[in-house]
């Protein structure tokens, strides 16, 4: 709380209460009146009576309180969280500078990436930023619903995912195209197949085979391609580790169904043997990032940075 003091001398006279203001942010963060009163170590009627308080000031609802268990952030306080984050990121800066003369060395940089996607794209999308002095990583890995959360309660930058987001009332996102992949049949040298056919389905019939899991949108397109196939093939498994599938595809000596980018390495230094391409089968790769009042330039620099790359 040490530098609310600071606030009240510099924009004490302003209109807006940044006292009011910062409780709000923290609000933003927990979710939740009671975990904010707990942060803070003031009541719970305090917390609730000043966002009001400033929600009459800026004349607009900042949360939705219908469910009095799970109060949600508004359009218009998502809004206000985005200038907050500003002000108290910098405030904190300053303050570290005036009184202890410390400038922060590093910016961080936040991203989540959903479990199992692929190794190839994380990697490509942060090497712009590899070689780049000041400036920290931070990687979260977990499931969609709620890498959104930490990304609407601005605990992470951007998420990537193989998956377009839902916007299910949550607070308006933008979905980034970052590449495309073909999926491909892929396997190791102890995969035996006719060497004479003359089609993909034709070399897939008979085949032990590994597929993505339900969680990739091409997964439908997918299973419509190998129901063609007429079940002349063993489904292995359906995995939704782009990671897992690899070591599959490496190890298992079984046929793997898998984005291009997933096995990009493997198929350069010839580790495995690409049996086709099913071209018709697209997967995409996305950024989901929120609605800024500013653009965040360093996300969008990785987003432009992989997009020239044409994976």
């Amino acid at each position: 709380m040490y530098y609310l003091c600071f606030l009240d001398i510099c924009w004490g006279l302003t209109r807006l209460n940044h006292h009011h203001l910062y409780i709000f942010w923290i609000f933003g963060k927990t979710g939740s009146f009671t975990k904010t009163a707990e942060d803070l170590r003031i009541a719970q009627s305090a917390v609730t009576s000043q966002i009001r308080n400033l929600e009459s000031a800026l004349e607009v609802e900042l949360v939705d309180r219908k469910n009095v268990r799970r109060p949600v952030v508004t359009d218009a306080g998502r809004k206000v969280l985005e200038y907050a984050d500003l002000i108290f990121r910098s405030s904190q800066e300053l303050m570290s500078w005036a009184t202890k003369g410390v400038l922060p060395r590093q910016k961080t940089i936040r991203i989540g990436a959903i479990s199992g996607l692929s190794r190839n794209l994380q990697y490509e999308f942060i090497e712009p930023l590899l070689h780049k002095g000041g400036i920290k990583l931070e990687i979260t890995t977990g499931d969609q619903r709620n890498l959104i959360s930490l990304l609407l309660s601005h605990q992470v930058d951007v998420v990537l995912t193989s998956n377009n987001v839902v916007n299910e009332g949550r607070g308006h996102l933008y979905t980034n195209v970052l590449a495309t992949s073909p999926v491909i049949f892929v396997g190791n040298k102890q995969v035996k197949f006719n060497k004479q056919a003359a089609s993909l389905k034709e070399k897939l019939r008979g085949q032990k085979i590994f597929t993505t899991g339900h969680h990739f949108e091409a997964k439908p397109e997918l299973d419509a391609y190998l129901e063609g196939l007429a079940g002349k093939f063993t489904l292995a498994g359906e995995i939704d580790d782009i990671a897992l599938l690899r070591i599959l595809a490496l190890r298992s000596g079984a046929v793997v169904a898998i984005p291009e980018l997933g096995v990009k390495n493997d198929i350069e230094t010839k580790s495995i043997r690409v049996f086709g391409t099913a071209s018709e089968i697209v997967q995409r790769f996305y950024a989901i990032t929120r609605q800024k009042l500013r653009p965040n330039d360093d996300i969008k620099y990785l987003i432009e940075s992989i997009r020239k790359k044409k994976l």
